[in-house]
């Protein structure tokens, strides 16, 4: 009985050494793929659409859903990029002027570019909490299509503003050396609150 503690005790502590993480420091690479949460233009459709009495409607929303890369200039400082991608839309199936059923649809997507700045509060070898800003370039178009030849398609831009920001904070949780999970919470692009995986590099 001794010699299997003995024994057990010798592989939990050479599998507790090989798994062993290095923390977040200066030199990093951190790249994040991340989902948001709410879609506000989504949520402003599907509300019309549920309080509305055509039956043949529906809305759909994508995203907010974003790419993040950061680079540690210091074990405290990053500096990195934001894109992100949302889509908004509403569809209608009727009929046309030649008698012929179509669908009509209108979204409303959106891009943004940023350039943040993020500042880690707090950085181990498992958990990485951080303080972000960051600010860039966003569009907002209105895109009218349709399957009816008798109708062209149409797209403008919306945007009352082309700024792209956002503050908030984020954690970052690694589970091996290198792969891990992300939250965030904040205002601006990427939504109020987003998350999804991380990589290490």
């Amino acid at each position: 009985m001794k010699k299997l503690l003995l024994i057990l005790t010798i592989i939990a502590g050479t599998t507790f050494s090989a798994s062993a993480q290095s923390p977040v420091m200066k030199g990093n690479i951190l790249v994040d793929a991340y989902y948001g949460f709410p879609n506000l233009y989504g949520a402003i459709l599907q509300s019309a659409v549920e309080t509305g009495s055509s039956t043949d409607v529906t809305a759909q929303s994508i995203g907010p859903v974003g790419f993040r890369a950061e680079y540690l200039a210091s074990d405290k400082l990053g500096v990195g990029i934001d894109f992100c991608y949302s889509d908004a839309s509403v569809s209608q199936t009727d009929m046309g002027a030649n008698g012929n059923i179509y669908e009509y649809k209108i979204s409303s997507p959106k891009i943004g570019f940023m350039a943040t700045i993020n500042y880690h509060i707090v950085t181990t070898d498992v958990v990485d909490f951080y303080f972000t800003t960051g600010a860039g370039y966003k569009n907002r178009s209105l895109k009218a299509t349709t399957d009816d030849p008798d109708y062209t398609t149409e797209s403008v831009d919306v945007s009352l503003t082309n700024l792209a920001a956002r503050i908030g904070l984020g954690t970052r949780i690694f589970f091996t050396e290198n792969i891990g999970v992300n939250i965030g919470v904040g205002f601006g692009q990427g939504s109020v609150l987003n998350g999804g995986v991380s990589f290490k590099f």
